[in-house]
């Protein structure tokens, strides 16, 4: 693969997690719904659950992150694969962490799974 296609990963990527992070803020599915695949998957990490289509966009529009903030992004490419991960808070005592997994198609990037799960302060469980 040639750097500049690379680079065009990264580039194109970057802006599908900013986008999915935006349709989260607005709690919009129509938003979300174009850079997911038709088989995309969703685990509740935080009870190890798979939740239906019907469950995943309940929640997305019931409970828009308004204050939904992204850091610590990373973006790995392999072939045809991508896994695009980040911490995510909502405020300074709340931190998630993502990992959505990409797979490279005729119509470009689109998402196939997700993973959220909560993180917890090590300081607070002493």
């Amino acid at each position: 693969m040639a750097r500049r296609d690379v680079v065009d990963d990264f580039e194109t990527l970057s802006a599908m997690n900013l986008r999915f992070i935006e349709a989260s803020r607005r709690g919009s599915w129509e938003h979300l719904a174009p850079i997911l695949a038709p088989s995309f998957a969703y685990l509740d990490g935080a009870t190890g659950e798979t939740w239906t289509h019907e469950r995943y966009i309940a929640n997305l529009r019931d409970n828009p992150l308004p204050t939904i903030e992204i850091d610590q992004v990373a973006i790995h490419v392999d072939g045809d694969v991508a896994v695009v991960s980040a911490r995510s808070s909502t405020s300074p005592q709340r931190h998630n962490r993502h990992i959505d997994t990409y797979v490279r198609s005729e119509d470009g990037w689109r998402c196939i799974h997700a993973c959220v799960w909560p993180l917890y302060d090590a300081s607070m469980s002493s």
